[in-house]
């Protein structure tokens, strides 16, 4: 490897690892978050709304709180969670799988210098 492409590639990483392993953490906790709020509205639910239906159509969820919209798109107070979960969930993952991909990308560029013989596929 050319050390001008192994010093690019090292502070490309030096800057790319960091932001792509904060951003999987941040993406992982929002849909963990997700998850779990929806057993704290299924801990609030009435075992009789089972049968009711309203909750098999989606227009009311079993805790009675609200419909499935509500859930999603009725903000941070809203039973269930939130859209803007997804949002965060969504725009961080792929913020760490473009990190991911441009190390994977320079040290595939930096690597190009070598010898045929010294690959390894």
């Amino acid at each position: 490897m050319r050390a001008g492409r192994v010093t690019t590639a090292v502070l490309v990483s030096a800057v790319a690892g960091p932001i792509g392993i904060w951003a999987g953490l941040i993406a992982a906790l929002a849909l963990v978050q997700q998850v779990v709020s929806g057993f704290v509205m299924i801990g609030d639910a009435s075992w009789t709304e089972v049968f009711n239906p309203a909750v098999w159509f989606g227009w009311q969820n079993i805790a009675g709180t609200g419909s499935v919209l509500d859930s999603l798109l009725g903000g941070p107070g809203a039973p269930g969670g939130t859209a803007s979960r997804y949002v965060v969930f969504m725009v961080f993952a792929m913020i760490a799988a473009a990190c991911y991909g441009a190390v994977r990308a320079i040290w595939r560029w930096a690597r190009q210098g070598q010898e045929p013989s010294t690959r390894s596929r």
